[in-house]
């Protein structure tokens, strides 16, 4: 049980630093958005890589990566503190949805990736996700 315990405050330090550091390249999308409703956030054009804090997670949100340079680039998720709850939606050509609990790259296009991350059915309190850009050569 203490390692149980130790393991889940090892993965939250870099949700937890990020708080305390006021890191800009975390987003940190608003809760209880409206039925029906969604909010949208943009990561600054430097990051490559940050985390997504949500807490009372509800609807969904959108987030769009622009990179400076129109180089082609991936977005990589992983689910962070309770990240795998979320169903996510690749909208940067067409519409694709992938599993619940599905963490891809994302490809980009022209220079930028959006997704919609949708807050899981059922109510809880905080979930993160973290992602990271790798550049093609």
């Amino acid at each position: 049980m203490i390692f149980v315990g130790f393991g889940l405050l090892i993965l939250s330090l870099p949700t937890l630093f990020s708080v305390l550091w006021d890191d800009e390249c975390t987003i940190f999308p608003r809760g209880f958005i409206p039925d029906g409703e969604h909010r949208e956030y943009q990561v600054p054009v430097g990051c490559i890589n940050g985390t997504i804090i949500w807490n009372y997670p509800k609807e969904y949100v959108i987030v769009y990566l622009v990179r400076e340079t129109p180089n082609n680039f991936s977005v990589c998720l992983r689910p962070n503190l309770g990240g795998h709850n979320f169903t996510l939606v690749d909208t940067t050509r067409e519409t694709q949805t992938f599993p619940q609990g599905s963490w891809p790259c994302l490809d980009s296009h022209l220079g930028n990736v959006t997704m919609e991350i949708h807050a899981p059915k059922d109510m809880v309190y905080m979930s993160a996700i973290d992602y990271f850009i790798q550049i093609w050569k």
